[in-house]
């Protein structure tokens, strides 16, 4: 009884050991690198932005004023960013950025106005709506698989609707103008 008792507790030591050697040698995540990333797609959205408003701008009807703000997240630690506020009459709409270290998108920036706010997506271009999946297995048993990955995905910014049915619509000039007046005006 005694050896059989070990023999099960080798087996566990050497799946232990297998799986602790199998993670070390996954690479590392380069943290500075999807800050970096984020930074870029964060920069090409205000391009995004300037260029849906550049008629209200060049006539003086809309101001873009940019600043900056301190994000912590972890394993990136703590780095700068660029904030807008667009001024619209008495309105402002403030752009934050949340961050890049997110389950189900690559970047969120949230709008803000005096009616609400709404949360603008770095997801891949194809998505419609989150999609998360779960895997569950037995203790003792192979875990399932991984899926490979079909295809590179490209981000692309989108609107998000608020939960509990959540999608996403492609940022535009013309749902940007739509969820722009929503928080604005009500």
């Amino acid at each position: 009884m005694a050896r059989r008792s070990n023999s099960m507790k080798n087996k566990e030591f050497d799946e232990f050991v297998t799986k602790q050697f199998s993670e070390a040698n996954e690479p590392d995540i380069d943290w500075s690198k999807n800050r970096d990333e984020w930074l870029i797609y964060l920069s090409e959205f205000y391009k995004k932005v300037e260029s849906f408003l550049k008629d209200y701008v060049s006539k003086g009807q809309i101001t873009i004023n940019y600043n900056t703000k301190k994000i912590f997240e972890e394993h990136i630690g703590e780095y700068e960013v660029k904030t807008a506020n667009i001024q619209l009459g008495r309105n402002q709409i403030k752009l934050d950025p949340i961050g890049t270290n997110l389950i189900g998108a690559k970047g969120r920036v949230d709008m803000i106005g005096p009616n609400g706010t709404v949360k603008l997506v770095l997801v891949d271009r194809d998505a419609s709506a989150p999609a998360i999946s779960v895997q569950v297995w037995v203790h003792g048993e192979e875990p399932p698989q991984e899926k490979e990955k079909s295809k590179k995905i490209e981000w692309a910014w989108k609107i998000s609707t608020p939960p509990p049915h959540i999608k996403y619509i492609e940022l535009l000039q013309e749902s940007f103008f739509d969820v722009f007046t929503e928080i604005a005006n009500g």
